[in-house]
């Protein structure tokens, strides 16, 4: 019987219906030191408004060593992220300037053979 409840402890734990006041929770990830990444179901009320305080753990707590890794993968994937980012925004200045560069080969190209 014991192997059974820690085996159900283990699983992923289902999303809630409604909050305390009939709201539908919303999943918000952790992003502090000892929690990085955790996250939990709240009330969209959690913080503001009425303040409910219902409030419901998503997943178990993590070791140690996932508090080191966590935070430094999240740097790394900010970080490909603002460099994807860069690239977008280098190519769309290449279209532009290639573009640019189309029309005034075709207006050259029309006073040539109008000559």
């Amino acid at each position: 019987m014991e192997a059974s409840s820690s085996t159900n402890s283990s699983l992923k734990r289902r999303a809630p219906l409604r909050c305390y006041y009939a709201e539908k929770p919303m999943l918000v990830v952790l992003w502090i030191a000892d929690k990085p990444g955790r996250r939990f179901y709240c009330c969209p009320n959690y913080w503001v408004g009425r303040k409910c305080k219902f409030f419901q753990w998503c997943d178990d707590e993590i070791y140690e060593c996932d508090k080191v890794l966590i935070p430094e993968q999240r740097q790394q994937i900010i970080r490909l992220e603002a460099k994807v980012a860069r690239c977008y925004k280098r190519e769309k200045f290449y279209t532009m300037a290639l573009a640019f560069l189309l029309v005034i080969c075709g207006i050259c190209l029309f006073n040539c053979m109008r000559s």
